[in-house]
Order: C-alpha cells, then structure tokens, then sequence
C-alpha cells in the first residue's frame, strides 16, 4: 500500500516543478495542447467580434423647430421736444393711438413770451430797413440838384470863356466858373457814392430783418413743439411721465408700439442656413394661444453669425390677426417650425457611436475585406435624433461599412472578425 502512494506524490512534485519552472507563455501553450485547442483559442483570445452595418441614405423632410419672442414691427419713444411743465396726458398703457393725434402739451408760457420779444425785435429792424430807404432817396435827391448844378455852371462857364476872349468880361471871372465847374464835378461824385453807400446800408438792414424772422420762426417752431402728436398708428407700450412733471428736451414721455405686424426673431444653426430663404412660408403656435395657427414668413436673414454659437438671427414677420382678447401684443413665446424640402440623409443606430477622448462624436467605419477587417475611427457631425436613431450630417457616407456593435471596445487600426449577423457588400 506505500509504494503506490509514493509513486503518485512523485509525479505530483515533478508536475508542478515543471510547471513552476516554465515562462507563462509556454504554460498557456501547454495547457492549450493539453486541452486539444491550441492556436484557435489565442486567436479567439485576441480578436475581437463586431457586427457591420452598411450605412443607407433615406429620404426625409426635416422640420427645423425654433422659439423665439413675438415683437411689434416698430417700437417709437415718444420725446417732447420742449421744456416746461407736462400739462396733459391724454393716453395709458393699452391705448390706441392714431398718427397726427395729439397726446400730451407741454407748459407755453415761456415761449409766448419769447416770441412776442422776438416779434417786436422785426418791427424794429423793419423800420431800421425804412430809414435806410429814406436816407437813400434824399441822396438821391442831392445827386439830381448837384448834376442840374453842374450843368448851368457848365454852360455859365463856356459863355464867360467865350466873353473873356472877346474883352467883354474879365478872365478872372471865366476862370471862377470854371472853378466853380470843377467844384460841382466832385460834390455830384461824392453825392454818388453816399447813393451807394445807403444801398449797402438798406441791404444790411434788410438783412438783419430776415435774421430776426429766422429767430420768430424758430420761436414759434418751439411753440408747435408744445403739442406732442403720435407719429404713427400704434399702441401705448409704456408711460413714463405724469401731468404735472417738469420735463426737458429729449425726455421719454411714453413707448408706442406698432402692432400692425408682429416680428419673431430666432436664431438658426449656420448649418440650416441653406434651408432658409427670404419669404419661406413658417408655422407660428403661440403658447398665449396654443389652439390657432399662424403663419408668417422669413422677412429678414442677418448677414452675421455668432463667432461663439455660430447661430445667425432670421426675422419671421406675421400679419397680426384677430385673437379672442384684440391683436397679437409683444413678449408672446412662439414656437416656428420650418417645414424643409425631402433630403437624403444617412442614419445610423445610436449604439454605434462612440465618444472621444476628446468629447467628440465617433464612428468606427470598417476597412479591408472579410478575412482581413480593420476599423478606422472616425469624427462625425450629428443632426436630429428618433427612435434611437440619429442623423450623420457629416463624416460617414452612403455604401460604407460601420461597427454596429463590439464585445469589446475598440481602437483606431485594430482587426477585428465580423460576427455571422454582420452585412456586406455581398449580401
């Protein structure tokens, strides 16, 4: 009975000093040989199994959803244009107003004042503008007396020249009246030029009347300013003043609101840019009323993105219709829908993306025939997601081959074995 038991301890201690004695590479050799299996179970060891899938385009029409916040098609701040004292108010927040209606007077007392001083300045620049006149006929005047002068002194000359040579008179005397010529010569040249110098004088005083009645004018421009008319056909937004304020030039006395339209500003992706266009029909649902429909269209497309969010700010404009309380007012949420024409578009299975070290979307697109398949990671741009499913805008395309799912995760270049559910090109 002991020699058995000693020959099966021996062979207890020389197993296991071969085995300790052995590199981990040669026991996993000698125990795949043991077991029969040998290389097939360090492929399966290594490999690993994926399902592929072909990418396919399928045709859709895409509704673009956005939000944005209804708005009136102008918004006007209502400033009185003179200072004093707001008298009357004549509309409140809700109001109607109408353009050329007047809504507020501001104090004019002042200004009445003012323009009976200004007034009374014209008349007398107006009768400077007469004395000037005056003083020019009289030299005009003096200018006729001193050339009927000076022809009879001319004549009176001539004959005492013609006298003094025949010794009828004395020379002295012919040369008097010569003098006497030549005397009157200057005095109607000097009378000419006072005739000149009135009319520069009559234009001055013409010219300071005119400037007096700029300032009447002005004045009385200001007055007008004291009655504060609505511009334009709209609503009272906001009141800011009170009869009875003091207020300056400049000062908001209310906002006006013009309601005829409705604006809905929202900012789009520049990448739906393309399915936009001016005067595109849109959907509007207001959450004020979620039981109408409304529809407006594309009235303007910024020219600018955002540098950040690459979002670019279109315009819906809608036609304010009647609602059950009046018109459509501003500050509604509204929801638009963008109805695009049919686009093939690639879908793939949600599971089969992969996130980056990055943080970036992936895709592992399959490379090389069936006895020989890698897998090359790749970035993609996604769009809408359904149904578990998402759109690849970008970064994988019709026909090519994709890892739908893996037993284990994968890397960029590794070979892997398709599984038996797999499709191919072949299929």
């Amino acid at each position: 009975m002991k020699r058995p038991t000693t020959w099966l301890m021996g062979i207890l201690i020389g197993s296991l000093w071969l085995t300790m004695g052995c590199s981990p590479n040669e026991r996993e050799t000698a125990q795949a040989q043991s077991s029969g299996r040998g290389g097939s179970r360090e492929e399966g060891d290594r490999t690993v199994t994926v399902d592929v899938a072909i990418a396919e385009a399928q045709t859709r029409g895409r509704e673009l959803n956005y939000s944005g916040t209804t708005q009136p098609l102008r918004r006007v701040s209502l400033r009185a244009r003179s200072d004093g004292q707001l008298l009357t108010l004549n509309a409140d927040v809700g109001d109607p107003v109408f353009q050329g209606q007047v809504i507020a007077r501001v104090e004019d007392t002042l200004l009445l004042s003012e323009l009976a001083g200004v007034e009374a300045d014209v008349s007398v620049r107006q009768s400077e503008v007469e004395e000037a006149r005056n003083q020019r006929i009289e030299a005009e005047f003096r200018v006729e007396e001193l050339r009927a002068e000076l022809d009879q002194a001319q004549v009176d000359s001539r004959r005492l020249k013609n006298l003094a040579g025949e010794g009828a008179v004395p020379r002295r005397e012919a040369e008097l009246a010569q003098t006497r010529v030549r005397t009157l010569e200057q005095q109607l040249r000097s009378a000419q030029e006072q005739i000149r110098i009135r009319d520069r004088a009559v234009t001055s005083a013409q010219q300071r009347v005119g400037a007096q009645e700029a300032i009447v004018d002005g004045v009385r421009q200001r007055l007008s300013y004291t009655d504060v008319p609505s511009p334009l056909n709209a609503v009272v937004l906001d009141r800011l003043l009170q009869p009875g304020d003091i207020v300056q030039s400049g000062d908001v006395i209310l906002e006006l609101g013009d309601f005829s339209q409705v604006e809905i500003r929202i900012e789009i992706p520049d990448r739906d840019r393309s399915q936009i266009s001016l005067g595109q029909a849109v959907d509007v649902v207001l959450d004020a009323f979620p039981n109408q429909e409304f529809v407006g269209r594309v009235s303007r497309i910024f020219p600018n993105a955002d540098p950040v969010a690459r979002l670019i700010p279109v315009q819906i404009t809608l036609q304010n219709p009647q609602v059950p309380d009046g018109q459509l007012g501003g500050g509604l949420l509204a929801r638009v829908t963008l109805n695009t024409s049919s686009q093939q578009v690639v879908t793939i299975p949600e599971r089969a993306l992969e996130v980056s070290a990055q943080g970036s979307d992936t895709v592992f697109v399959v490379e090389g025939n069936e006895s020989e398949t890698t897998v090359s990671a790749r970035l993609v741009e996604l769009g809408e997601r359904e149904d578990d499913e998402v759109e690849i805008l970008e970064g994988l395309a019709p026909g090519e081959q994709f890892i739908v799912r893996s037993d284990r995760p994968l890397q960029d270049g590794q070979t892997v074995r398709r599984s038996f559910l797999s499709n191919s090109d072949s299929d």
